[in-house]
């Protein structure tokens, strides 16, 4: 991953595409009137930053160049207090590396090793990229790892080492015969149940396209199928035709994003070429309900509009990012709409009273928490949900520890945030160096 357009595209993996959008305000946003929120209800503390030494004697990339950004891809931080996160080294190698901190937010331990470019695993798989990766509260991680033979999904169980799960072409069990493109969107739970995307084959070997598939226990043996390219979408005259990214919840409950096709006409997109997109929330041995779908899908019962984004799922529910006509966004949790996006008098307002422009997918955090990166006219700024309404808690030109925050590199992703409210993001400094930042409520 060597170039501004690579962190773009691991972007793209991280929340689903679009950046854009609109929509008009909400009752429950500050207006303007009277005294704004707290705005910095967090304590921050630098866990790593860029240019510090790492255990194989190389050094995280002291600064962002032309073609490189020190910390290259999501934070992900559980209830152990260990955080994962994504950075390129001096000599351009991208890896995940780990920290662990206490309570007050002191780190532990050296910065660990996870995986990085030019690694051997224990299978002989030579690294060279790996996906974004999840990291349960049990320390189990999973990544899908490409390497000059194919992709393979590699599991860490309880921070041990990475090991073969299976590879693109693997008769994983009798519902999942692997034929090709594992692809990199993968979910993983406490319990070790795996959610994931690829091509398969029928009992008589024909590749039969895209199936999603669920492992439970990490228990490859026993992985189901739950939906497959070309089955009907539920209460539409539309096939399935790809997916995009996956979340799951205990027990199997899951979202899964993708594309239709009208069985009639077989056209898969609009005149302007916008994909016929749709959500889906289903649970194993279940027929799936659609949340969101593109309106020319003629599902009624579903919120109007296309996916561009991943969904996210959580304790209390799930939210994600409606893409309207216009360039229009709008942030729902479960059913009701909270945000809209948007130039012009369309955006809703932040607590600092500037209009909302495009928004990314939330993270999840305790007792009904989101944590939401939005961007205005003047920068982004991370908002916090209560429940009951939005406080920003950090944006550009603040002050942390003395330095101004330039940007926010990974604001709030999948995983981000653990069950006391913390959480960890990756920004920049007016100054250039870059920092994964620990938020500690105060």
């Amino acid at each position: 991953m060597k170039s501004r357009r690579d962190f773009l595209k691991f972007l793209g993996l991280a929340v689903g595409a679009s950046m854009t959008g609109c929509g008009d305000s909400t009752s429950n946003v500050y207006t303007g009137a009277g005294p704004a929120p707290v705005a910095n209800a967090y304590r921050f503390v630098p866990l790593a930053s860029s240019g510090q030494t790492l255990p194989n004697n190389s050094a995280i990339l002291a600064q962002a160049a032309s073609d490189d950004l020190p910390f290259m891809g999501g934070v992900m931080l559980n209830d152990r207090r260990h955080v994962c996160f994504h950075i390129t080294d001096q000599l351009g190698r991208h890896g995940v590396y780990e920290v662990d901190y206490e309570a007050g937010g002191q780190t532990t331990s050296p910065l660990k090793h996870i995986i990085s470019e030019g690694d051997v695993l224990s299978d002989g798989t030579v690294v060279e990229d790996m996906s974004s990766g999840y990291l349960n509260n049990d320390d189990d991680l999973v990544f899908v790892v490409t390497s000059e033979a194919g992709e393979t999904m590699q599991y860490s169980n309880d921070g041990g080492p990475l090991e073969r799960f299976f590879d693109e072409y693997d008769d994983v069990s009798p519902e999942c015969r692997l034929y090709g493109y594992l692809r990199p969107e993968v979910g993983l739970t406490d319990s070790g149940d795996v959610i994931f995307v690829s091509g398969y084959r029928d009992p008589d070997d024909r590749a039969v396209g895209d199936g999603l598939f669920l492992t439970p226990n990490e228990d490859p043996s026993q992985t189901v199928l739950l939906l497959s390219e070309g089955h009907l979408l539920p209460g539409s005259s539309a096939v399935i035709r790809s997916f995009g990214l996956c979340e799951i919840g205990e027990g199997g409950d899951y979202l899964i994003q993708g594309t239709a096709a009208l069985v009639e006409t077989d056209e898969s997109t609009t005149a302007d070429g916008s994909p016929l997109s749709f959500l889906l929330h289903g649970r194993p041995g279940e027929t799936p309900e659609v949340l969101v779908a593109h309106p020319a899908l003629g599902i009624t019962g579903a919120i109007q509009g296309s996916m561009d984004m991943g969904p996210r799922m959580g304790a209390s529910g799930f939210a994600f990012i409606v893409s309207l006509e216009d360039s229009r966004s709008q942030l729902y949790l479960n059913s009701s709409k909270l945000l809209d996006a948007g130039s012009g008098d369309f955006g809703s307002l932040t607590p600092r009273g500037q209009r909302i422009i495009s928004m990314f997918p939330p993270a999840f955090g305790p007792n009904g928490q989101l944590l939401l990166q939005v961007f205005t006219d003047v920068g982004a700024e991370l908002l916090a949900y209560d429940g009951q309404s939005f406080s920003s808690i950090l944006a550009t030109g603040d002050v942390v520890d003395g330095k101004q925050v330039a940007m926010f590199l990974f604001g709030a992703l999948p995983h981000c945030v653990n069950t006391y409210g913390e959480f960890a993001t990756a920004l920049e400094y007016a100054d250039g160096e870059s920092v994964i930042l620990l938020g500690i409520p105060v």
